[in-house]
């Protein structure tokens, strides 16, 4: 377990430093959510971009991770609304609750961490959790606040809202602009290629610096002592991973490696996605923003136990 450890530090080292920036006040509020920003509108879309856009497809796509990958997510999405459920929320913020189950943290700590166990080869997989993945769940969870706040609106007007979330979501665009641009059968032209190359390489560091930057703001103990944050980081840690596992080995049977990469991605920590859901729509985030810091913290534990037992 201890060289487990090690092989995954490197990464929530370089949140602790964005953490430990936070508290020591050498980076406060604005500087999370300029960095956020920049990561968001800037250098991940360029890694995105560059990878779908270079990637083989026809060698690497899988469509049994895809499906074990949505069977786990959406299942777990499920457990979340329970838990809004319990608490007696609107389906507006039980579909927060639901994202804070089973938002997994792809594209800020999934790359750089995929990176580092399974190397190169792990990439266009975490590209592909990271847009279809979430993308299905960012529109499960807007259908279902915009059926709670406009109930009696026509669908079609609904479906115009979801679709133009989605169109000016840069996650979402990037890798689609990527992946037609691979269709066309071109080579990036070199300076393109470079350019988002050097951009797209500052992207993990810095989701990761933001990533603590964001944790510093928000108090840990009090995330720690909420039952309901306690259930949705269970739900995300434990029980995401263990439905895909089931879904991966049992189900679709699929390849040893392929699919302990849809367990890992499963097994990631709850990611920022559903706190900006939750800003947007004012709806509480504060379960949410707990959510984020406890699975967070605890995920270097988890993590490094389900790697040990996959071995």
């Amino acid at each position: 377990m201890l060289s487990t450890a090690l092989i995954i530090l490197p990464v929530f080292l370089i949140i602790l430093a964005g953490y430990l920036s936070g508290k020591a006040g050498l980076m406060g509020e604005a500087a999370s959510r300029e960095l956020n920003r920049f990561v968001v509108w800037l250098a991940l879309p360029c890694l995105m971009f560059g990878t779908v856009a270079t990637t083989d497809w026809r060698a690497v796509w899988h469509p049994g991770f895809v499906a074990a990958s949505v069977i786990g997510s959406f299942a777990v999405f499920a457990a979340g609304l329970l838990v809004g459920k319990a608490r007696g929320l609107s389906l507006a913020d039980m579909s927060v609750d639901g994202l804070n189950g089973s938002y997994s943290n792809s594209a800020y700590i999934g790359l750089p961490l995929m990176f580092l166990i399974f190397g190169e080869t792990s990439r266009p997989f975490v590209i592909i959790a990271a847009t279809l993945t979430l993308m299905a769940l960012f529109a499960a969870g807007i259908v279902l606040i915009e059926l709670a706040q406009q109930q009696g609106q026509k669908g079609h007007i609904m479906a115009a809202k979801v679709l133009r979330s989605l169109l000016t979501n840069p996650i979402v665009m990037s890798p689609s602009a990527g992946l037609l641009w691979w269709l066309t059968g071109l080579a990036l032209p070199q300076p393109v290629d470079t350019f988002v190359s050097l951009l797209g390489s500052a992207a993990s560091p810095a989701a990761l610096v933001a990533i603590g930057l964001f944790l510093s703001l928000r108090p840990l103990k009090e995330a720690a002592g909420n039952p309901f944050v306690i259930a949705l980081t269970v739900i995300k840690l434990i029980l995401h991973p263990a439905i895909t596992a089931v879904t991966a080995f049992y189900l679709l049977h699929l390849p040893q490696q392929v699919a302990v990469m849809a367990i890992m991605i499963a097994a990631l920590p709850t990611g920022t996605g559903p706190f900006m859901v939750a800003e947007f729509y004012a709806r509480d985030g504060k379960v949410t923003s707990g959510t984020i810091l406890l699975s967070t913290s605890l995920s270097v534990l988890t993590i490094t136990a389900i790697l040990t037992w996959l071995g």
